[in-house]
């Protein structure tokens, strides 16, 4: 009778385990469908909000584009306005050109937190000038720096005194000359930061 009673028991713990692990089965079955589902969901607003950042930045990128090219019409109308005219410097390619390249300079007044990034290109009249420019190089360079370094960041930025920096740069020089003289001071690179 024992025995009956524990086969009974036994049974029914058998039926219990089963009934519970055909529960936990449709139990994760009820909880995964939903939690694929807030997945997919959360993805696809994912997605939907990298594109619409994308789309903001490359309209902000094009209003960006259309202002610069607006800047630059401006410059150049500005620029149009004061250049300089053939009989002051001439278009031909200058024979004897000495170039000084990537000159650093701190425009007067700003306690050196501002520079300029410049490179000039000064033409003289003949080859014995050219020569002498050359072997005065360093003489050349100090000349450029104390102009520069003597003009503001206002003189330096406004392009209606470009030419008197030229002209200005070009007598200094001269001073230094005696096989010909300058005839021309090109700016190749004018970079104010």
């Amino acid at each position: 009778m024992a025995d009956k009673v524990q086969l009974q028991q036994q049974q029914v713990q058998q039926s219990q385990n089963e009934t519970s692990h055909k529960g936990s089965k449709r139990t994760s079955f009820f909880v995964a469908i939903p939690s694929v589902l807030l997945q997919i969901i959360i993805a696809y607003l994912l997605v939907l909000d990298l594109n619409s950042k994308s789309n903001a930045g490359q309209t902000e990128s094009n209003v960006k584009k259309e202002n610069t090219q607006k800047e630059q019409i401006q410059e150049r109308k500005v620029a149009d306005d004061y250049k300089i005219t053939e009989s002051e410097y001439a278009i031909s390619h200058p024979e004897f050109l000495f170039v000084v390249k990537d000159l650093i300079v701190n425009p007067a007044g700003t306690g050196g937190l501002r520079y300029l990034l410049t490179s000039v290109g000064i033409e003289v009249t003949n080859e014995k000038a050219f020569a002498e420019i050359q072997s005065k190089e360093v003489i050349v360079n100090d000349i450029l720096i104390n102009v520069l370094s003597s003009k503001t960041l206002e003189e330096l930025s406004d392009v209606t005194k470009r030419k008197d920096l030229r002209r200005e740069i070009a007598k200094k020089i001269d001073e230094i000359l005696t096989q010909g003289r300058v005839q021309n001071v090109y700016f190749s690179k004018f970079i104010i930061q």
